[in-house]
């Protein structure tokens, strides 16, 4: 399947521990199947990042528990993800290919320890 790619990339790659935080940016189908792979490793959570609020409803058949669409916030999101878990992402994953997200979803992971994966399809 044309997918399982993706998914290693979350499990193998990134490595994934139970219980981490996570943060997808692109709900499409790549952030989906990076999505699976957080839920095989058994990530507790699994934050979206889409600017497309419609989707929302759909992912959480994917097991991605909050949606965080960035045009709601007047900070710049990874500020809104620190705040949200009190920290940083233990791991994130740009799904996009915007050197902007590429950006955010690195500054987002925290410093020194976890890991930040850029996802081009």
């Amino acid at each position: 399947m044309w997918y399982f790619n993706w998914i290693r990339s979350s499990l193998n790659t990134a490595g994934i521990e139970p219980g981490s935080t996570v943060a997808i940016w692109g709900l499409g189908a790549v952030g989906l199947a990076v999505a699976m792979g957080c839920q095989q490793a058994v990530a507790s959570r699994i934050i979206g990042v889409d600017i497309n609020p419609a989707k929302f409803e759909f992912v959480k058949k994917f097991r991605v528990t909050e949606f965080v669409n960035p045009k709601d916030h007047e900070k710049p999101i990874q500020t809104v993800l620190v705040d949200m878990t009190d920290g940083e992402v233990d791991y994130s994953f740009e799904c996009i290919g915007n050197v902007a997200c590429m950006r955010a979803a690195l500054e987002s992971c925290h410093r020194g320890w976890r890991v930040s994966v850029v996802i081009l399809a």
